[in-house]
């Protein structure tokens, strides 16, 4: 039977949605209590078994090479997420099918019945359905989102190197056209293994075939207006919303406006989770509506004390999902002190990074509260501000050479061009004067590229220990050794590690506070380093929207480089007494995820 989108999309929702929200939430708690738990618990136990400190972009390679105990646990890690995400895909599309014919399934039953339809698939079902998840379907839609999956994405600081030539954005879109392209040619996969219970080629043979030319463009159109359509009903729901809590703070007194708030800051994450659910069913209902569905066992059937009992347990979990975000909120945004830190010291492109211009003029017009800068060692043991290690790039090719290569005295004989500016490369103590006459604090990076890390902390030290302490700067790392042994020697100096993603949590250092690369940032890693008494710096922050995320999730401070952008936001937020301003900003936060 013809059936229209906004009758796929909205109606059979509507006429389903306890069903369909009951099983959603009972899979997605199962997850989120159970499986995440045990796998946090085995990385946890690999890492103090093989003393492992700490793992991320930065020693991966090292850490998979040197702890075989750890790599094995991470191995069958990996292997169980795999496994369980595969099953959730594939509980979904059992149990979404089965609603839509009438059904009221439990959890048990779906995943059951999924999980004996993927051991029928065979090993080419589980691969077919794995790649499906990851890289199809989240595509047309984005409206499959799974825990298990949720810190797979490309860093933000990697953007820029990805996107920096032609060759690159060009690849980038044609990998994007090629995820559309089989995201349409690819839909009738998961009907075709979960429902016909084919193999993985024939699923693949039989949904190329039912996605060939028209009926491939028809399909591409029909997934459009449904995401147009769910987009709309979101911006009238989230406006409604936000009106409510409006009208509510224009009239009322501020403590009915607060309590207030509580319900709509609620019931706006809650809207955002159930648009999920519906255009999660949409999709698989417009996957399903030529196969036959299993039946399943009815929910109806089991005792009313039970049903209670589950319904109960599943109404304070979607309550705590949608009441934990808005809390979180509205607690960290409540004018509590942000640590502004201009990135290498400058200010929306106003000079060359690194520089004591730059520095200079960031201090005199943004005033943040430390400058984050990096220095390297020179041939003769000396120190200069630099970031890059060769010098080609910000010396317009008037030197190839590496700082290391270099005297103090021919370093700083260079000139360094970026945003249309330019200036000399500064010794450290050159750039230190230069701050102390600021009034301002340096957040100091070693950069190091050498063997002998840890002896580039003693030398830097043996130079400048004095000048660190008296002025209470601060120093931090992305090599451990250099970590450890800064604090060893200075112990009142506050170091820190950076983390370019944190990927077993808990690291394991002398470290005083952590930088990290605030796309990979979440906020059980901001409550577990405040738990431990530890500061976060998250790096580097641009966007607006990125800023205020960020600050919600209860960071000590934020590396920019835009200070002056992130100043403004900060205040705007502490403005934001009247709850409809933090809503809105909460809504839009909602969007942009």
């Amino acid at each position: 039977m013809k059936q229209t989108i906004w009758t796929l999309l909205w109606r059979r929702f509507w006429q389903s949605k306890w069903t369909l929200s009951r099983l959603f939430f009972s899979i997605t708690i199962l997850i989120s209590v159970i499986v995440v738990p045990v796998l946090k618990g085995l990385l946890y136990v690999g890492q103090w078994l093989d003393e492992v400190p700490f793992m991320s972009l930065s020693n991966v390679g090292q850490v998979l090479m040197q702890n075989p105990i750890f790599t094995v646990i991470l191995v069958i890690t990996v292997l169980i997420l795999l496994t369980v995400f595969i099953s959730q895909l594939a509980s979904y599309t059992i149990g979404f099918s089965a609603v839509h014919e009438g059904q009221r399934p439990t959890a048990t039953s779906v995943m059951k019945t999924a999980l004996h339809r993927l051991r029928q698939g065979g090993v080419g079902a589980w691969v077919l359905i794995l790649f499906y998840g990851i890289v199809v379907l989240p595509f047309p839609m984005l409206a499959f989102h799974s825990q298990l999956t949720a810190d797979l994405i490309i860093p933000q600081f990697v953007w820029p190197t990805i996107t920096g030539t032609p060759w690159m954005l060009t690849l980038i879109w044609v990998l994007g056209l090629a995820a559309l392209f089989f995201a349409i040619r690819f839909f009738y996969v998961l009907p075709e293994i979960m429902l016909a219970e084919h193999k993985a080629g024939l699923a693949i043979k039989n949904s190329w075939r039912k996605t060939s030319g028209a009926q491939g463009i028809k399909l591409a159109l029909t997934l459009l207006a449904g995401s147009i359509l769910v987009g709309l009903l979101t911006l009238i729901v989230f406006g409604l919303t936000w009106s409510a809590q409006y009208i509510v703070d224009w009239f009322a007194p501020f403590m009915v406006s607060s309590l207030t708030a509580v319900v709509t800051f609620t019931f706006a994450t809650l809207i955002d989770i159930f648009f999920g659910i519906m255009s999660l069913q949409f999709i698989i209902g417009l996957m399903a509506r030529d196969y036959q569905v299993v039946q399943l066992v009815d929910y109806a059937t089991k005792p009313r004390h039970t049903k209670r009992v589950v319904g109960l347990i599943l109404m304070l979990g979607a309550l705590i999902q949608g009441a934990g975000p808005s809390l979180f909120f509205v607690v960290n945004t409540v004018s509590r002190p942000l640590v502004t830190l201009s990135h290498r010291g400058v200010d929306d492109g106003n000079g060359v990074q690194n520089t004591i211009p730059a520095m200079i003029d960031t201090v005199s017009h943004a005033r943040p509260n430390f400058v984050e800068m990096d220095i390297r060692q020179t041939k003769d043991g000396k120190w200069v501000v630099m970031h890059d290690p060769n010098l080609a790039t910000l010396t317009k090719g008037a030197s190839d050479k590496s700082v290391s290569d270099l005297t103090l005295a021919e370093a700083t004989k260079l000139t360094v061009y970026e945003n249309g500016h330019q200036a000399k490369i500064p010794s450290f103590e050159e750039y230190a004067k230069a701050a102390e006459r600021c009034n301002v604090k340096l957040l100091v990076e070693i950069k190091t590229e050498r063997t002998n890390a840890p002896d580039l902390a003693d030398s830097f030290l043996n130079q400048f220990q004095t000048t660190m302490d008296k002025n209470g700067w601060q120093m931090h790392s992305l090599n451990y050794s250099v970590v450890q042994r800064l604090k060893t020697l200075d112990k009142k100096l506050q170091v820190g590690m950076i983390l370019p993603g944190d990927f077993i949590g808990a690291p394991v250092t002398k470290a005083d506070f952590y930088t990290m690369e605030y796309s990979y940032l979440t906020q059980s890693q901001v409550d577990d380093l405040n738990e431990r008494g530890k500061g976060i710096y998250a790096w580097t922050v641009n966007d607006s929207q990125g800023m205020v995320e960020t600050y919600a999730k209860g960071v000590q401070g934020e590396i920019t480089d835009d200070v002056s952008e992130l100043k403004s936001v900060v205040q705007e937020t502490h403005r934001a007494h009247v709850m409809h301003q933090k809503l809105g900003l909460y809504i839009v936060n909602i969007l942009a995820n």
